[in-house]
């Protein structure tokens, strides 16, 4: 049996309810998170099929947009389709792995994190295999490409001398 929260969004989709009820969003704080948790993972699972590879290069905001939920994205999440998605699925993507970063992202931090990620839990590769086989074309093919262009100058040693300051001294 579908939710109330899917119920009143099946019927802003199809056009029996123009938008959804005044306060829907604004009401019970809890509330309004666990219903656009729901109703998040039914547009992606549900209505648009996505699997994980997908979801991380498809979402945008114009696809709440398409999909009738610009308030809920707008006054839930500040326009953040990052924080939309980790309400939905809490903790199961980096912010770095969708094809668009939250505006302002990149900090010397948040590039330590996204490169400690990327050669030891994505790639799981050794010290070794960092200081031999790191390029550019490593962190662009795994979508920091923007990290690199704003903070390294497109340098590799320079990401991975902010991530392992040790190892590559």
């Amino acid at each position: 049996m579908k939710s109330e929260s899917i119920q009143i969004y099946e019927d802003v989709l199809r056009g029996t309810l123009k938008r959804f009820p005044r306060g829907f969003w604004v009401d019970d704080e809890s509330k309004n998170f666990q219903a656009s948790a729901e109703i998040t993972r039914y547009l992606i699972e549900e209505i648009l099929h996505w699997d994980d590879k997908t979801l991380k290069r498809e979402i945008s905001c114009q696809v709440f947009f398409k999909h009738k939920l610009r308030g809920m994205l707008y006054m839930l999440f500040n326009d953040s389709v990052y924080a939309a998605i980790n309400n939905a699925y809490p903790n199961k993507y980096h912010e770095w792995e969708f094809k668009c970063t939250p505006r302002n992202f990149w900090t010397l931090e948040n590039a330590k994190r996204a490169t400690i990620w990327l050669f030891k839990e994505k790639l799981n590769w050794s010290d070794d295999d960092i200081r031999h086989n790191v390029s550019r074309k490593i962190f662009v093919e795994n979508g920091l490409d923007t990290m690199m262009h704003v903070l390294f100058k497109n340098n590799a040693k320079e990401a991975l001398s902010n991530a392992f300051p040790d190892l590559f001294r």
